[in-house]
């Protein structure tokens, strides 16, 4: 494996968890750098193990020093994905705003390596959304047998929609807790439920159209059988997921819930039902797929609870295995 000269461009937050999970790795880093894509501020520094790991601004950053770059920027941003590509950098797209140029390949880690070897068309792999990552590895050990439909509720946190909206809930929540009223005009984060797309930036993204394309190149004959429902609810950590699956012919929930206690990546929980808060809270290091409440609705139809740590484990930790997967091709 080649050591690596890896740049991490992405705010403060995921710079911190991406670096805790490369500590962890055994990946040969020859050297590691931080590119502010949005300021950290004068007061926030980043770590890998006893070393101090430089920052840099857009503007001193020489992309031809990296050989992969670790890029989770908004679609805002791709002008700076482009020029690291024209710098000679693989880029680990991890916010998926590549997906739809047709040759970049879309990557749920275990999944569907064997397509990480598209990577050599333009340079440029994307990590599946966390809500399609998510669901992808919960549902792993049926995708052998024919599907009829998936239904998806995915609750979303602030997390999920970045650093910004993680202090408007905290913000929020004090003012109202304080008994002040917040502004008419300004859009209401804690204490309410919102579907996903209307605030923010979301407003204006293709939700169904860009889910329906990255699923297409990662599970082609489920892309018309997965619906998705969206929506913000006050929590600042952890997708929550529930999931129905039907299907023409008999699901074994028993075998299923076996599949699962020997997946890697994954713990099912047979006797509790475990929430974001629970695994955000219980222990940091398990980062993992947390799955629960498997029931049997019928002979051809189960569904079951996921919840998972978009920042840990959707997206530091899979890029981390998506990264090592990449150095090998």
């Amino acid at each position: 494996m080649a050591n690596l000269r890896l740049a991490i461009a992405s705010d403060f937050l995921l710079a911190e968890k991406l670096l805790e999970t490369l500590e962890n790795s055994d990946l040969n880093i020859e050297q590691i750098t931080a590119v502010e894509l949005e300021s950290f501020g004068e007061e926030h520094s980043l770590r890998w193990g006893a070393k101090a790991v430089p920052q840099l601004t857009l503007d001193e950053v020489d992309w031809s020093q990296f050989s992969h770059v670790l890029f989770a920027g908004k679609m805002a941003q791709a002008e700076v994905l482009a020029k690291a590509v024209q710098g000679g950098c693989i880029v680990l797209d991890l916010y998926g705003i590549t997906a739809l140029i047709g040759n970049v390949p879309v990557i749920v880690p275990s999944l569907n390596n064997e397509q990480i070897v598209q990577v050599r068309e333009r340079n440029i792999v994307a990590l599946a959304n966390p809500q399609i990552s998510q669901l992808l590895l919960a549902i792993k050990p049926l995708l052998d047998q024919p599907i009829d439909e998936i239904f998806v509720s995915s609750l979303l946190p602030s997390a999920y929609f970045g650093d910004e909206k993680v202090r408007e809930l905290a913000g929020q929540t004090a003012q109202l807790l304080n008994g002040i009223p917040l502004d008419d005009e300004k859009p209401r984060v804690a204490f309410d439920v919102v579907p996903a797309n209307v605030q923010g930036e979301e407003a204006h993204l293709p939700f169904s159209r860009a889910f329906a394309l990255q699923i297409a190149k990662i599970v082609p004959n489920l892309t018309p059988r997965i619906t998705f429902h969206a929506l913000q609810v006050p929590v600042f950590y952890g997708i929550s997921q529930m999931v129905t699956v039907q299907s023409s012919y008999p699901i074994d929930s028993q075998a299923l819930s076996q599949q699962w206690q020997q997946q890697e990546w994954l713990t099912f929980h047979e006797e509790r039902v475990m929430t974001a808060v629970k695994n955000g809270e219980e222990d940091e290091q398990d980062t993992a797929l947390q799955i629960s409440q498997l029931l049997t609705l019928s002979e051809q139809s189960v569904q079951f609870w996921s919840v998972a740590d978009e920042q840990r484990f959707s997206l530091a930790f899979l890029a981390v295995e998506l990264l090592r997967e990449v150095t090998e091709y």
